[in-house]
């Protein structure tokens, strides 16, 4: 089986700069960067029929979030003090816009990833 934080937490090593990155579990990573530990929950699902997903409760510095299903740039990273008041609940794609700090588009292939859906 494939968990997700070993994927991205490679690409943040090579696209970020992040070095020592750790796996903390199938959910999380942490990586350093100019001294500094940031900590990682990656979230999968897809948007449903009114484009939204939803924000799940998480510890971490970040959330990365990946839309399989969305077109264009899927994978987006939030802030915890940009999310904590809608964690719990489904936010649409404005509002992600609104948030984002970084985007990408990912596309994974593997038939074992587990989404949190």
């Amino acid at each position: 089986m494939t968990f997700l934080s070993k994927g991205f937490g490679l690409f943040a090593a090579i696209e970020w700069g992040l070095g020592d990155v750790k796996f903390l579990s199938p959910q999380s990573f942490s990586g350093k960067k100019n001294g500094r530990t940031m900590t990682f929950t990656v979230h999968a699902e897809n948007y449903d029929k009114d484009f939204t997903v939803s924000v799940p409760k998480f510890d971490t510095d970040f959330l990365l979030l990946f839309i399989p299903n969305k077109e264009g740039d899927n994978c987006v990273v939030l802030t915890r003090p940009d999310t904590w008041e809608k964690v719990g609940q489904r936010v649409d794609m404005t509002w992600i816009a609104k948030k984002l700090k970084r985007k990408w588009n990912a596309n994974l292939s593997a038939p074992d990833i587990l989404l949190d859906s």
